[in-house]
């Protein structure tokens, strides 16, 4: 049905000294055993520094108007289970309740990363779902080092044109104050064309 959808030991000697007026043939020095350098227990361990994970920003591939991004990628989605699908009384196929687990690549890498879905849609078509239409919709959330994306999407799909789907997210986390807008199209992987822009997504 259609789409969808990090790393010395230190040795001392003594020499004999000379007898009050006459120097008789050396004696050899007492050895003394080795004076090792001592080792406190207070002596502090190196502390391993732990490694950070680079934060997303802005990127330059991508096109910028000021504060707003015009961004291009894609949306792969390996992992589709449209959940429970039933059959109306008029014929219509209805799918509630679907996931989908995506990767979202984008020229900006602060909407690149992991994409997750519920997904619902109503078809009308053939049984085998060959040939016909639906609409769709559910949320989207992105995930990525920098922060969170929260959305909500709507879209369509016939067989004659794949996947026309509206995506519009609210930035959290590093990305509080920025909206993301996508439209997915096509089949997967999905094309991506999107803009980043400060302030919330317009009310539906």
């Amino acid at each position: 049905m259609g789409r969808r959808l990090l790393v010395g030991v230190i040795f001392l000697t003594l020499s004999a000294g000379c007898a009050a007026g006459a120097c008789p043939t050396p004696t050899p020095a007492t050895p003394t055993a080795p004076i090792l350098p001592s080792v406190s227990a207070a002596t502090p361990t190196p502390t391993p520094i732990a490694a950070t994970t680079p934060v997303p920003t802005a990127s330059a591939a991508a096109t910028n108007y000021g504060p707003v991004t015009v961004v291009s990628g894609t949306l792969d989605c390996p992992s589709i289970d449209f959940g429970n699908e039933t059959t109306g009384p008029d014929g219509v196929q209805q799918a509630r309740g679907g996931t989908l687990k995506c990767t979202e690549t984008a020229d900006d890498p602060r909407v690149s990363g992991a994409h997750t879905e519920s997904w619902n849609a109503d078809w009308w078509g053939t049984a085998d779902h060959s040939s016909g239409a639906l609409v769709q919709w559910g949320t989207a959330r992105l995930v990525n080092a920098g922060g969170v994306w929260e959305g909500r999407f709507a879209g369509v799909y016939s067989t004659d044109r794949a996947d026309i789907i509206a995506v519009w997210y609210k930035g959290t986390g590093g990305y509080a104050g920025l909206a993301y807008f996508t439209l997915e199209s096509g089949t997967g992987p999905w094309t991506i064309q999107g803009q980043i822009f400060p302030g919330n997504p317009p009310t539906p």
